[in-house]
């Protein structure tokens, strides 16, 4: 099928967005497949990734299910449904793009682990209606004992910790993985 370059630049634009990262290098490509595989649990080759983003030279057209995949990526059914209605400039709201886990989801007592880039691993327990508490930490500024209340954990999208607190110092905002997002979630026993 023959492209529409503006089109597609739109959605190129709306990927890096997604991802908070600007397709530059090579290593820029392969994070971008890694992002592909965890919303989508589907591969797509980096060189297809380079060809569509002009940083190698290719084919004009691009398959329709390349397109697709790419627009799933950013929260769309497939490439018809990007054209169909696709976020016009100018609008204030965005939708939301990647799994979630709301806080309602996970048994009191519960584990969570979750991780960011580069490489932060933190283990929460929920302690109710939204409340945690951080009860290991590696190479985060989270320390155990640290507690806070947050309703939803979306991978790609920043955490923010409402009612943040550290030992005896007052209530405050604490946001985590300000680049990129979350990377991962996992509920554990």
């Amino acid at each position: 099928m023959k492209d529409n370059e503006n089109d597609i630049l739109i959605l190129r634009e709306m990927v890096e967005k997604s991802v908070a990262r600007k397709m530059k290098s090579p290593a820029d490509f392969q994070f971008l497949t890694g992002v592909i595989q965890e919303r989508c649990h589907e591969t797509l080759a980096v060189s297809t990734l380079k060809r569509i983003w002009g940083y190698v030279d290719g084919y004009d057209t691009t398959r329709f299910s390349t397109l697709s995949l790419l627009a799933r990526c950013v929260g769309f059914r497939d490439w018809d449904d990007f054209l169909a209605n696709r976020s016009r400039e100018g609008e204030s709201s965005n939708m939301v793009l990647g799994r979630a886990l709301y806080a309602a989801e996970i048994p009191e007592k519960g584990r969570l682990s979750i991780t960011w880039a580069p490489d932060r691993h933190v283990l929460l327990q929920h302690l109710g209606e939204g409340n945690f508490k951080v009860l290991s930490s590696e190479n985060s500024k989270l320390k155990p004992d640290d507690t806070f209340h947050c309703t939803c954990f979306i991978i790609g999208q920043p955490l923010y910790l409402d009612h943040f607190v550290r030992g005896i110092n007052p209530p405050t905002l604490f946001v985590v993985g300000n680049k990129g997002g979350l990377t991962s979630f996992e509920r554990e026993n």
